[in-house]
């Protein structure tokens, strides 16, 4: 018999982060749920159920476990702090055995069994956070598609209506390319009703829309559940947000106006979808979205956009069949057709886009001068990875050993690019269009304590914290020993620190002889040591 369902966090439900909603690389696979802007909140499994995943990363969701239940159903809570005792335990012994502070492991089937409400871990920051609280899914165990936890959650109180910012006009071609229009001016008619300015225009048009949604207890700006778009009482856009794949993040870039998200960091969300996109979200339509204006003809349209308690805002506009509001398009010729291979090359480089790298047709300019290639503004949506290769056969024996391939940012520094190094040819494969150079990271990274010092005596202390920092490439590995034993040093990227419980092992001798090694993505290492004492 199944346990009840039980709330993850035995706090007020307040939430930062709804299900589905766009985030810059992904679809919103959970709920982020604060915790009070602190970490150590107990966090309790929803349902009977038993351990069959857990996973230790510096990056992603952190500390995480995943929890598969009785019903179908597999429960996730990520960005932990630590595990219940327990885990934890399975978690250390794992960690020691393999001598590092990232693991995943899958518990044999049955071993870790808890009961619905049975405290599972504590919240944390852990992973790719940006402030304490837990992150949490519902996913159907079978298809491992995440599921809107509001479905489940109780006593989530949300009285308030969507609020509607702007909304944006573009004019669309037949293979998926758009171009903005205008901005359409919005009038609030009633607390969740607005009415758009009259649009003028003929052709195949779409509507873009920015908005945000929030919750009676919480300040944070989060989508919507539901958004529902019609022409003359047809529906032609229409997605609720009760269940996604974690594949339909290879879509997301055609959700959004991605040039001006990225020239203007500006979050257009469309209403209307490109032919090559998929989305288990979306119940497709004939013009999906496209609204297709036919001179001297009116249009009425209504755009509704509802949270999961139901509160929603209406939009209503009217659209004149008159050839108006156009706009100049530029002539640009594409050198890189979507449905083709091509090889650029110039002097050392060489650039290769696989077919359908691109969406659509695209130009890339590629220039390459002073050993910089540019290849333009990051604006197209990219659907397969490219490979930019560097002959480096005249680099000296320094550069050839510390060198690598690096992004030239929009602050003009240097970002580290994962470099595959075949004797004379370096290569990286990525997504993102933009400046790309040859660098060198010779300088090894910094280590400072921040709890201790020399020949402290550290009796009254739980954890030894220090600083590990790398202003290039970045840091690779940690080790440490203490009287040549090896220790594990839990790794914070976001405030460049480690720490190591002192629990953790029980040793013979007072007098700790410690010694940490830092290496970089380039193998230039830091190495630190010091005495401490943990009695006198």
């Amino acid at each position: 018999m199944l346990g009840q369902i039980s709330n993850p966090l035995k706090i007020p439900i307040k939430i930062s982060g709804t299900f589905g909603e766009l985030r810059n690389t992904h679809f919103h696979s959970g709920i982020d749920i604060k915790t009070q802007g602190k970490q150590g909140i107990k966090v309790f499994s929803i349902k009977d159920g038993k351990i069959k995943r857990i996973r230790v990363s510096k990056v992603g969701f952190g500390k995480t476990i995943y929890m598969e239940h009785y019903d179908g159903t597999t429960s996730v809570y990520g960005h932990l702090k630590k595990f219940s005792e327990e885990i934890e335990q399975l978690v250390k012994k794992t960690q020691y055995e393999k001598k590092s502070y990232e693991v995943e492991i899958y518990p044999k089937k049955n071993t870790y069994i808890f009961k619905s409400g049975t405290v599972i871990g504590y919240s944390g920051n852990t992973g790719s956070s940006s402030g304490p609280h837990l992150h949490f899914e519902i996913r159907d165990t079978k298809t491992n598609y995440p599921i809107n936890p509001l479905k489940i959650l109780k006593n989530v109180n949300d009285t308030i209506k969507p609020e509607i910012n702007n909304l944006y006009l573009y004019d669309i071609n037949k293979n998926g390319k758009y171009s903005l229009i205008k901005k359409i001016k919005l009038k609030k008619v009633k607390s969740n009703f607005y009415l758009a300015d009259t649009i003028k225009n003929i052709g195949m048009l779409g509507i873009g829309i920015k908005y945000y949604d929030k919750q009676d207890i919480s300040f944070s700006k989060n989508g919507a559940y539901s958004i529902k778009f019609k022409i003359n009482n047809n529906t032609i856009f229409n997605y609720k947000m009760d269940t996604i794949s974690l594949y339909d993040k290879r879509y997301l870039k055609l959700l959004v106006d991605f040039e001006n998200w990225y020239l203007n960091k500006n979050k257009i969300q469309k209403l209307f979808v490109h032919p090559k996109s998929k989305y288990t979200f979306l119940k497709k339509n004939n013009n999906s979205g496209i609204i297709i204006v036919e001179e001297n003809k009116f249009y009425n349209g209504e755009i509704e956009i509802k949270d999961y308690s139901g509160n929603k805002s209406l939009i209503s506009m009217t659209i004149i069949g008159k050839d108006k509001d156009s706009i100049e398009k530029p002539t640009i010729i594409n050198n890189v057709k979507s449905n083709f291979e091509y090889t650029f090359k110039s002097k050392n480089i060489k650039v290769e886009f696989k077919k359908n790298t691109f969406f659509n047709d695209t130009y890339i300019p590629f220039n390459y001068q002073n050993d910089t290639l540019d290849l333009g503004k990051n604006i197209y949506p990219i659907d397969k990875k490219f490979k930019i290769f560097f002959d480096v056969k005249d680099l000296d024996s320094l550069s050839f050993e510390k060198g690598f391939i690096s992004k030239i940012n929009d602050k003009r520094r240097a970002e580290y690019v994962r470099t595959k190094k075949l004797k004379n040819i370096w290569s990286i494969s990525t997504n993102v269009i933009g400046k790309y150079t040859l660098s060198l990271d010779t300088t090894p990274p910094t280590i400072n304590p921040l709890n201790f010092k020399k020949n402290d005596l550290i009796k009254n202390k739980k954890v030894l914290k220090l600083r590990v920092k790398d202003n290039l490439s970045g840091i690779k590995k940690i080790d440490a020993t203490i009287n040549d034993t090896w220790v594990l040093f839990e790794h914070e990227p976001k405030n460049n620190s480690i720490t190591y419980d002192l629990s953790d092992i029980k040793f013979n001798s007072n007098k700790f002889e410690l010694e940490i090694v830092v290496f970089d993505q380039l193998e230039n290492r830091k190495v630190y040591k010091t005495i401490v004492y943990r009695n006198k």
